[in-house]
């Protein structure tokens, strides 16, 4: 879904190298409520856990040299996890063109209790 509204929430992320993303990779279980309100559980490691860490904890700037587009897709896709895009208007005056962000609808956390092998 594609909403444009007037300003970013002020928690927005931007990504600008990898080191701003969350640094653990390894495998780990999340449980995501669906629309309908059945959850389901999906193992995520590598740049889908990174990123699902980031959607969780704020929203995050589509355009970044991180690419993470491509991942948000495979998120949406793979989990049915629900991300919305945001498009806001840029600044005519200073020359800042349209931009966009994603933001977590999804109810989404982290399983800690149980074990994954990696």
């Amino acid at each position: 879904m594609k909403t444009e509204t007037a300003i970013p929430p002020a928690s927005t992320r931007r990504i600008w190298r990898v080191s701003d993303l969350p640094s653990d990779r390894s495998a780990a279980t999340y449980a995501i409520q669906q629309a309908d309100g059945s959850v389901t559980r999906h193992i995520l490691s590598k740049r889908r856990r990174q990123v699902m860490d980031l959607l969780i904890a704020a929203p995050v700037y589509c355009a970044s040299p991180v690419r993470i587009s491509d991942i948000v897709h495979l998120l949406k896709r793979e989990t049915g996890v629900e991300i919305h895009t945001d498009y806001y208007a840029g600044d005519p005056n200073t020359g800042a063109g349209a931009y966009g962000t994603y933001t977590l609808v999804s109810r989404v956390h982290r399983v800690a209790s149980e074990q994954v092998a990696a």
